[in-house]
C-alpha cells in the first residue's frame, strides 16, 4: 500500500510577544491575492531547534535577510507551479503541503509543524514548485531567498549546493513526487507513469519508441507500483493489445506518446479491463 508521509507536528509555536520586535513595513499581497501584514525584524531564530547548531553570527546574518508574514487559516503560502526561489521557516502554527495528481485529485503530502524548514525545492535545480502550501491554522512564517539561506548557513554558492543535491538526493525527490502522484490513481495510470520513468532512465531511442535496456520481471513491476503480479500481467497484455507497448522478442518497447496521453487523462483502448474497479487494487 502506498501512503503519503505525514510529518508529526507540535502543538505550540513561538507566540511570546517578547520574542518578536516588529518593524513596520508595507503589507504584501499573498499568492492567493489576500493581504496580510509582513514585517522585517530580528527573528527568534536561535529558539528554533532546527537552527540551534548555527553560530550566533550566522543566525544574525540569516535573520537580517528574513522577513515574516502572518498567514490566516486556509490562506495560501505558495502555489504549485510558482518559481522555486525562496525558503520558508515556520515560526508558529501548522501548514500543509498538498499535491495535485494526474487525476486532478489533491493529495495531502505532509503537515508542517513549528520550527520546520520547508519550500526546499528551491535548493534543488528545479524551476517550479511541485507542491502547494496553505496555512492549516494561523501561522507566522519566516521567508528568505534560497541564496541568502545557503549563504548564511553554509557560506557556499547556491549553484554549487544545487549541483551536489541533484546528484545525491535528487533521485529521492523524484521518488517522492512519483509516489505522491500514484495516490488515488488506477493501476493503469500508475503502471504507465512507472514505464515512462523507466524509459527515461533506462531506455534507448528506437524508431518505434523507447527500448527498455533494463530487464524487469512482472514481479519487479508489481513491487514498483504496488500491485499483484497477476494484475501487472493483465495490464501489460492490455497495453500490448492497444499499442501502448510493443514486444521485440523479450525486449519491451514503450510508445511514449501513448503513455503520456494515458497519464494525462486520455485513455486509449478504454474498453479494456484497466478502467474498472479491479484496476485500483
Amino acid at each position: 500500500m502506498l501512503v503519503a508521509a505525514v510529518t508529526k507536528v507540535g502543538a505550540r509555536g513561538f507566540q511570546s510577544p517578547s520574542l518578536v520586535a516588529v518593524v513596520t513595513s508595507p503589507p504584501p499581497v499573498l499568492t492567493n491575492g489576500s493581504v496580510t501584514a509582513e514585517t522585517s525584524h530580528q527573528k527568534p531564530l536561535r529558539r528554533l531547534r532546527t537552527l540551534a547548531w548555527l553560530p550566533e553570527g550566522q543566525l544574525d546574518k540569516l535573520a537580517a535577510t528574513t522577513t515574516t508574514r502572518r498567514v490566516s487559516r486556509h490562506e495560501t503560502i505558495f502555489l504549485e507551479g510558482e518559481d522555486a526561489n525562496r525558503v520558508y521557516l515556520l515560526l508558529s502554527g501548522v501548514a500543509k503541503l498538498t499535491f495535485l495528481n494526474a487525476s486532478e485529485e489533491r493529495i495531502l503530502v505532509a503537515l508542517v509543524g513549528p520550527g520546520e524548514i520547508f519550500g526546499v525545492s528551491s535548493l534543488l535545480p528545479v524551476a517550479k514548485r511541485p507542491f502547494r502550501c496553505d496555512a492549516f491554522n494561523d501561522c507566522l512564517v519566516g521567508i528568505t531567498s534560497a541564496q541568502a539561506f545557503v549563504d548564511a548557513t553554509l557560506g557556499v554558492r547556491l549553484e554549487d549546493l544545487s549541483r551536489v543535491l541533484e546528484v545525491t538526493v535528487g533521485r529521492w525527490w523524484t521518488m517522492l513526487l512519483r509516489y505522491t502522484n500514484f495516490l488515488g490513481l488506477a493501476l493503469r495510470e500508475r503502471l504507465a507513469g512507472a514505464l515512462l520513468e523507466l524509459g527515461t532512465k533506462f531506455g534507448a531511442e528506437d524508431a518505434r519508441g523507447r527500448l527498455l535496456t533494463l530487464k524487469l520481471t512482472h514481479s519487479d513491476l508489481a513491487e514498483l507500483v504496488g500491485a499483484s503480479r497477476q494484475r501487472i500481467t493483465e495490464q501489460l497484455s492490455e497495453f500490448e493489445r492497444t499499442g501502448i507497448i510493443l514486444r521485440d522478442g523479450r525486449r519491451l518497447i514503450i510508445v511514449t506518446e501513448q503513455l503520456l496521453a494515458l497519464v494525462q487523462g486520455d485513455k486509449p483502448g478504454s474498453d479494456g479491463a484497466g478502467g474498472g474497479p479491479a484496476a485500483r487494487r
